[in-house]
């Protein structure tokens, strides 16, 4: 017996004494290796999380948790008792989604995440025009980097995540979503601006405004100037496509940004496309999944709605 934990009880004496929300809040924290983490991905508190697993430990008789410092592992019985956890919760979220497909998707949730610059571009407009069709759907959009909505895809806290290139990891499916092309521009009046047939060399003085490291754009133009033979100057790294945006059009560098991040500074004249070889860079975006997952009638008929495109204006359907 483990000093200062009471004897394990029987299976009976289980069934009375854990509940599902522990499993629950147990599972959490031993998803993000953290209480506080936890907490903030179920909603709670970050003490009602601590008293939920308390809860659980003294139920099962042993500690499940080791707590070192802000971080948490699993004991040798919380990787056991984990393993069954995951499975069992696995399988009622199945039975829910088989008994919510029997009740169709005029009810249910879609929870939606997305790279930064599809998530503001073109998700919310899918979404938008998915909601008038389903109108008691339950929607939500989150926007983050492209390796962080995919993590959330692996800990089922996301239904579906939309990204550029996805995270090789076998218990995700990719699924080919539609094409984008990446331009360098300018601000107007640029000395570059009426030249054709640039190369990269002709940019290497140029301070590049780059988007994090990490994100799918700047992962591709890193790329395409490997390929090249070039190393970029990286003027000023900036956390989005708006704000690179304006930081161009006020003179500070040039940038590679999406076709359709620049509709409106490109139709105004504001930012300028250069004529640059290798570009425009194309790449894909996808939709990513759980591959041991049943899908929700809402995310299945989601994921067909997106690769259709009709919610795209008829200029774009085709440019796509």
């Amino acid at each position: 017996m483990v000093v200062g934990m009471p004897e394990a009880p029987g299976p009976l004496e289980l069934d009375r004494s854990i509940t599902l929300h522990q499993l629950r809040v147990f599972r959490a924290v031993a998803d993000h290796q953290s209480f506080s983490a936890a907490a903030q991905a179920l909603n709670i508190s970050q003490p009602s999380v601590s008293y939920q697993v308390k809860e659980l430990e003294s139920a099962v008789g042993v500690p499940l948790l080791d707590r070192l410092g802000k971080r948490v592992q699993l004991t040798e019985a919380g990787g056991v008792l984990y393993g069954y956890v995951r499975r069992m919760l696995n399988t009622l979220d199945e039975a829910a989604i088989a008994l919510e497909d029997m009740r169709g998707i005029r009810r249910g949730t879609l929870k939606v995440g997305a790279s930064t610059t599809v998530g503001i571009y073109l998700i919310p407009a899918a979404l938008g025009a998915f909601k008038r069709e389903h109108p008691d759907l339950a929607i939500s959009l989150e926007i983050g980097s492209r390796g962080a909505v995919q993590e959330k895809v692996l800990r089922n806290e996301l239904d579906l995540a939309v990204v550029g290139p996805p995270l090789k990891d076998l218990d995700l499916v990719s699924v080919p979503f539609m094409k984008d092309e990446l331009v360098v521009v300018a601000p107007a009046g640029h000395a570059l601006a009426s030249r054709s047939g640039l190369s990269l060399r002709d940019l290497k003085d140029e301070s590049f405004l780059m988007r994090e490291p990490g994100s799918g754009t700047r992962w591709a133009v890193e790329k395409a100037a490997k390929r090249a033979g070039v190393t970029l100057s990286v003027g000023m790294e900036l956390g989005s496509n708006g704000a690179i945006k304006h930081a161009v059009e006020s003179g500070l560098g040039v940038a590679v940004l999406s076709r359709y991040a620049i509709g409106l500074e490109s139709a105004s004249g504001d930012l300028v496309v250069l004529d640059v070889a290798g570009f425009p860079v194309r790449r894909e975006w996808n939709i990513v999944h759980l591959r041991r997952r049943r899908l929700p009638g809402a995310v299945r008929e989601f994921v067909t709605f997106l690769r259709a495109q009709r919610w795209l204006p008829r200029s774009r359907q085709a440019a796509g």
